[in-house]
C-alpha cells in the first residue's frame, strides 16, 4: 500500500476517532485533550498526503496513473504545481487538506471553551462534513499504480489546462469551498439549541473566527469566478465570459447564497434561522456543485465521467442535504413566533428606503440563485434517474436547460439590483421621490425599446436582445446616480456616514458597471454553424466575408493525436467590389488520445 493511501486512511481513522470522542464526551477523562491530538493528527495526516503527491509530481513518478495524466518532464515549475488539483482525485486530495486545516484552525480558535454546546456541536459537525470529504478523496484512488511497464514521460495536462489560470483559479475555488464549511457547522449546531441559549455568552474568538472565514469566503469565491470568465474567454473561445455552463453555474451558487445572507442580516436581524439557512444552504450547494462536476450526468467542459466517485459524492450530498436542510427546519418551526415572519406582507412596509432598497435587492438574488439552481438541478435529477434505472440509453438520453432559462432568470434579477441601487445609499442630490421618478421613466423608455425590438424589426436599441434593452437605460441612470453619490460624498456636499458606506457604494457601482457591459455585450455576440474547407469564401454580414486561406493539419502518432492551424481572413467588399482585408484569425485545434477531448484555441 502506498504511502499517500496510508496517510488518507490515518486522517479518515482520526477523524473518525475525534468525532466519537466528541460524541461521548464528559464521559472521558480529559476528553478535550484527546479530541484535540486526533484532530491535530487528521490536519498533518492530510498535510502529509498533499505533500507527497507533490513529491511524486516533482520526481515524475510516472507509475502513478494520476502523475501521468497529469505532469511529465518537460512541464514548468507552475504547471508541476497545478498538478495537484487539475484532475480529480488530486483536488480531492487538495480539498481534504484544506477541509482539516479549517476544522483544526476552529480547534485551535476554540481551545479551551470545548464544554460549550455550541462549540462541540459545531466541531462534531465540522469533523464529519471533513472525514466525508476525505473519503470521497480514498474512493478516487489518487495514489494508484499502474502495472507493467513505467511509462519514461507523463501525457502532461490538457493544452486548456497548461495555463496560469489553472495554478490561480481552482486553488481560490477550493479555498473558498473549505472556508465556507466553518459557519455551516456553526450555524448548523447553533439550530440544536434554543435561540436564547444560542445567543447567551457568545465567545468572541469563535464569532470572530466565523465571521473572518465567511468573508474570506465570499472574497475568494468573487475572485474565483472572475479569473474562471477570463479563462473562458482567453483559452476557450466562447465568445465571451460566461455560457451558463452547469459545472460553472453550480460554482455561481454559493456565492449568490453568500451575498444574499449579507443582505439578510438588516432584513432579518431577529430571525437568525432565516438569515443564517443561507450560510448553511451554501456549503450544501458547495457539495452539490462538486458533485455536479464529477457526477457525469451533465454535460460540461469541466466534468468528469461517471465513476464510482460519482455515488460517494451523491451520498456525501444526501447527507448534507437531510441534516443541514432538517436541523434548519427544526429550528425554524420551534422559534416560529418570531416577528419577522408573523407578517408576511409586512416585507415591504417599510419606511427606511435604504432597508427597502436592501429587501429590492434580496429578491433579484432569490431570483437568479432559484433560476440557476433550478436549471441545474432538474437536468441533474432526471440524468441521474436514467443513470440508475437505464443506463443503456443514458448518453442517448440526457436532457439539459436551454441558455434562454438562465438568461430571463438573470435579467429579471437585474431589473430588481438596478432598481435597488437608485435608492441604497442617502445623498441629498435627489429626494427619493425624484429618485422614483427617473427610475420609473428610465424603465418605461427601456420598454419601448425592449417592444421595438421584438415587434419594431429595427436594428440594435442598442443591443439584439430585448432584456439587455430593457434594462441599459435604467444601469446608466443607477452609474450616474451613484458615480454623483460618490463625488460628492468625496468633496464634502454629502457627509460620509462610515468608510463601510463608502466601500458598499464602490461595491454597488462595480456591479451596476459590470451588468451594463453584460447587456451591451449582447449586441456583438453571435453563434452559426458551419463547415468550412480551404479557400472557402462566406459572408458572415453584410458586405463582411470570412476566407478560409490556410489549412495544416498535422498528425502525430495516430489519427486522433494531431495539431492543426487554421488561418481565417476577414475581408470587406464594398458596392464597387473592391476588397479591404481587415483582419486575420487563427484557430489552433489540438487533439490527444490521452485527454478523450479535443482542445481549441482563438486568437
Amino acid at each position: 500500500m502506498d504511502i499517500g493511501t496510508i496517510l488518507l486512511i490515518v486522517a479518515i481513522t482520526a477523524g473518525i476517532l475525534d468525532t466519537i470522542i466528541l460524541l461521548i464526551g464528559p464521559k472521558i477523562e480529559n476528553y478535550t485533550r484527546y479530541s484535540f491530538i486526533t484532530s491535530l493528527i487528521s490536519f498533518i495526516t492530510a498535510a502529509g498526503a498533499l505533500v507527497w503527491m507533490g513529491t511524486l509530481i516533482f520526481m515524475n513518478q510516472f507509475q502513478y496513473d494520476y502523475i501521468r495524466q497529469v505532469t511529465n518532464i518537460d512541464a514548468s515549475l507552475l504547471l508541476k504545481i497545478s498538478g495537484l488539483w487539475a484532475g480529480q482525485s488530486g483536488s480531492l486530495v487538495f480539498w481534504t487538506f484544506l477541509s482539516f486545516t479549517v476544522y483544526f484552525g476552529y480547534r485551535l480558535a476554540s481551545r479551551g471553551y470545548e464544554d460549550d454546546k455550541l462549540v462541540y456541536r459545531a466541531s462534531i459537525i465540522m469533523g464529519i462534513s471533513s472525514i466525508l470529504v476525505a473519503v470521497n478523496a480514498f474512493v478516487a484512488d489518487p495514489f494508484r499504480m499502474d502495472v507493467g511497464l513505467i511509462p519514461s514521460d507523463g501525457l502532461g495536462l490538457n493544452p486548456l489546462l497548461s495555463t496560469i489560470w489553472n495554478v490561480i483559479h481552482p486553488p481560490i475555488i477550493f479555498i473558498a469551498y473549505a472556508l465556507i464549511l466553518v459557519p455551516f457547522s456553526v450555524k448548523l449546531a447553533g439550530f440544536t439549541i434554543r435561540s436564547e441559549e444560542r445567543h447567551q455568552d457568545p465567545i468572541p474568538i469563535v464569532n470572530t473566527y466565523v465571521r473572518f472565514t465567511t468573508v474570506f469566503a465570499w472574497l475568494m469565491l468573487s475572485a474565483g469566478i472572475a479569473i474562471g470568465g477570463y479563462w473562458a474567454y482567453i483559452v476557450l473561445g466562447w465568445g465571451g465570459y460566461w455560457a451558463w455552463d452547469p459545472v460553472e453555474t453550480t460554482s455561481l451558487i454559493p456565492w449568490l447564497l453568500l451575498t444574499a445572507f449579507y443582505h439578510a442580516k438588516p432584513i432579518f436581524r431577529k430571525n437568525d434561522v432565516l438569515r443564517d439557512s443561507f450560510l448553511v444552504m451554501a456549503y450544501v450547494t458547495v457539495i452539490f456543485a462538486t458533485w455536479t462536476t464529477r457526477s457525469g450526468v451533465l454535460s460540461s467542459v469541466h466534468g468528469f465521467g461517471i465513476t464510482i466517485v460519482s455515488w460517494t459524492m451523491l451520498a456525501t450530498l444526501l447527507f448534507t442535504l437531510i441534516l443541514g436542510v432538517s436541523l434548519t427546519l427544526f429550528a425554524g418551526f420551534r422559534d416560529m413566533a418570531d416577528d419577522d415572519t408573523s407578517d408576511v406582507l409586512g416585507f415591504f412596509k417599510e419606511k427606511n428606503i435604504r432597508l427597502l432598497s436592501i429587501k429590492t435587492a434580496f429578491i433579484g438574488l432569490l431570483i437568479v440563485t432559484a433560476t440557476s439552481t433550478i436549471g441545474v438541478a432538474y437536468p441533474a435529477a432526471f440524468n441521474l434517474g436514467i443513470a440508475i434505472f437505464d443506463p443503456a440509453s443514458f448518453t442517448d438520453s440526457q436532457i439539459g436547460i436551454r441558455i434562454e432559462f438562465f438568461q430571463y432568470g438573470f435579467y429579471l434579477a437585474c431589473a430588481f439590483l438596478i432598481a435597488s441601487a437608485f435608492f441604497c445609499l442617502s445623498s441629498k442630490f435627489l429626494t427619493n421621490r425624484v429618485r422614483g421618478i427617473i427610475m420609473l421613466s428610465l424603465f418605461s423608455v427601456g420598454g419601448l425599446l425592449a417592444g421595438l425590438t421584438v415587434f419594431g424589426g429595427l436594428g440594435p436599441l442598442p443591443t439584439n436582445f430585448w432584456p439587455a434593452n430593457l434594462l441599459v437605460l435604467p444601469a446608466v441612470g443607477a452609474i450616474a446616480f451613484l458615480a454623483i453619490a460618490f463625488v460628492r460624498q468625496m468633496i464634502g456636499k454629502d457627509k460620509i456616514a462610515s468608510t463601510r458606506e463608502v466601500g458598499r457604494l464602490m461595491l454597488h457601482l462595480g456591479l451596476i458597471i459590470l451588468l451594463l457591459g453584460v447587456f451591451m455585450s449582447e449586441n456583438i455576440v453571435s453563434e452559426s454553424n458551419a463547415g468550412y474547407t480551404e479557400t472557402n469564401v462566406l459572408e458572415i454580414a453584410p458586405g463582411i466575408y470570412i476566407h478560409v486561406s490556410d489549412i495544416n493539419l498535422e498528425y502525430f502518432e495516430n489519427e486522433r493525436d494531431f495539431n492543426m492551424i487554421v488561418t481565417i481572413q476577414v475581408i470587406e467588399r464594398d458596392s464597387s467590389n473592391y476588397t479591404t482585408l481587415i483582419g486575420i484569425g487563427y484557430a489552433t485545434i489540438t487533439g490527444h488520445p490521452g485527454w478523450n477531448m479535443v482542445s481549441h484555441q482563438v486568437y
